[in-house]
């Protein structure tokens, strides 16, 4: 009992202020907070299983962000990732989905190494003139080659080190492709198979470091291969922090993702962070009603399939409309938002009034937080945005724990 209370009672110290934050005058950090609508009574379903995991060392938390840019790149994700997972003794889970986008010829996040061989074609949720089906990711690569690998390495640079005893593969769901198989150092494992969700769990009996797949063509039938990402995942307890983000991407890319309601379900998430309107909003002429009927729609594919997972929507950064002049739909789009968030009972956090609203982008980047194009940020301003996204995520935890000792 005396040790739980020595954590319990270390916890609630470091929630108050748990990292420095850089302070700059522009920046709102009163703003930097978790609204709800009706009252936080679903989100006490994610602290439960966090003071589980603190006190106890049981439980497990599985987040999944969708985005854009600032998602595929995996800082603003990754940042928050990492101050999930280290903020206390005993919170690393697992590493969660990955893609090799080298695939679809653009940029992979830093914090892991795919390579593969063979010839792949590539297609992205944002390429509409391309006929191709997408699942999880938002992104696909497709192979004829029989004789095609892919592995996935962790960057031996990231401050968290991450294994696994389980991988999850996310594929087209047909029935004609090759055979995806574990190299032979990966040891002895179980596999399930639904052919239908185009779903392959590998289920290792001892711990890796290296996700290395090859294919294997075993019928005449078969004749291509599809992969849409990897999870990879363990049994310990602990935070889980997924991130799908395609550069460009919109609401009506997502919604073009026919596979990824029913895909998603298979991460088991409890917590859906969504980070989108940048892209929506970078238009001359705005249409405020059709942003939420997207919006709307796409929250209410991923309840049918995850119908007791958590939502907190993002309001995206300020930004400047091809470079000239401050973007109006940003604040429209947090009012649309605001609807959203009294019909599903959810959460907002924004960045839009962290950052001081209308027109602040011109002073983040002439502090260094945003980049010349004055829509995307730099490092050091998506890192800031995800510090304070993290407090803001603490003090909720702290405002449960305070109510827990009132009762």
């Amino acid at each position: 009992m005396l040790l739980v209370a020595l954590i319990g009672s270390w916890t609630v110290k470091a929630q108050d202020y748990p990292y420095d934050l850089p302070f700059y005058n522009f920046v709102d950090y009163s703003k930097a907070k978790i609204v709800f609508s009706k009252d936080s009574s679903d989100f006490r379903k994610l602290h439960v299983k966090l003071d589980s995991m603190i006190r106890f060392g049981k439980s497990s938390l599985n987040v999944v962000q969708i985005g854009a840019s600032h998602t595929q790149a995996d800082i603003f994700s990754g940042q928050v990732r990492y101050r999930l997972q280290t903020f206390h003794p005993g919170l690393v889970g697992s590493r969660g989905l990955v893609f090799p986008y080298r695939m679809t010829k653009t940029n992979n996040p830093s914090n892991y190494i795919a390579k593969f061989s063979g010839v792949w074609t590539g297609c992205r949720n944002v390429e509409w003139r391309k006929a191709c089906e997408l699942g999880i990711s938002g992104a696909s690569g497709t192979t004829t080659d029989p004789n095609a690998a892919i592995t996935i390495t962790m960057n031996p640079s990231n401050p968290v080190e991450y294994d696994f005893n389980v991988v999850k593969v996310f594929t087209a769901p047909h029935a004609n492709m090759y055979d995806i198989i574990p190299a032979g150092e990966m040891g002895a494992y179980k596999v399930t198979k639904n052919v239908e969700l185009g779903y392959m769990e590998f289920k290792f009996e001892k711990y890796q470091k290296v996700a290395n797949f090859r294919l294997m063509k075993t019928s005449d039938e078969q004749r291509s291969f599809t992969l849409y990402g990897l999870s990879l995942e363990n049994d310990n307890p602990g935070i889980t922090y997924s991130a799908m983000g395609i550069n460009g991407a919109s609401l009506k890319s997502w919604l073009a993702c026919e596979h990824f309601a029913s895909q998603v379900k298979m991460m088991e998430p409890d917590w859906f962070v969504i980070l989108l309107g940048t892209n929506d909003g970078f238009v001359s002429n705005f249409n405020a009603e059709q942003f939420y009927t997207n919006y709307d729609e796409f929250i209410s594919r991923i309840k049918k399939t995850c119908p007791n997972a958590v939502f907190t929507f993002v309001v995206p950064n300020d930004c400047y409309l091809f470079r000239k002049r401050p973007n109006p739909a940003t604040e429209q789009q947090e009012q649309q938002i605001l609807r959203l968030v009294a019909k599903y009972n959810a959460s907002m956090f924004s960045i839009y009034d962290c950052m001081g609203g209308f027109g602040s982008s011109k002073t983040w980047v002439e502090n260094g937080l945003m980049a010349g194009d004055k829509v995307h940020m730099t490092v050091a301003g998506y890192r800031l945005c995800a510090d304070m996204f993290f407090n803001a995520f603490l003090r909720t935890y702290d405002n449960y724990l305070d109510a827990g000792k009132n009762k």
